[in-house]
């Protein structure tokens, strides 16, 4: 029994820190990164110049995604899903406004969503 009574504890531990926590994780954000917290983009708003790559790092204990909504024929269009603590990218080659969400906890239109502006 004692066995179970600990293996009980940590798994609720566990699930404690899954919990959307806004804690950064270590994200810093920079010129061309963008730290997901607290089901928020930090830096929702970021200017780059063409052929910049940028990153967005998950620093909570939940999955995010970056998920494109400008849909004009020259604006960059990606769909990624990002785990906890993870990071991914995309190169902007195209100048222009390119809006962003994450699908999980926002809309187009709502909620967690950002903009890249590129010049």
């Amino acid at each position: 029994m004692r066995a179970s009574t600990v293996l009980k504890g940590a798994l609720i531990a566990a699930v404690a820190a899954c919990s959307d926590s806004g804690s950064p994780g270590g994200c810093t954000t920079s010129a061309n990164q963008i730290c997901m917290v607290s089901s928020t983009f930090n830096q929702a708003t970021l200017n780059v110049t063409v052929g910049t790559k940028v990153y967005w790092q998950n620093g909570d204990a939940v999955v995010h995604s970056t998920t494109s909504s400008t849909i004009p024929a020259t604006a960059a269009t990606w769909d990624l899903t990002i785990a906890a603590g993870a990071r991914d990218s995309v190169t902007f080659t195209v100048a222009g406004t390119h809006q962003y969400f994450c699908k999980f906890h926002g809309t187009a239109n709502s909620g967690m969503r950002g903009t890249i502006n590129v010049q």
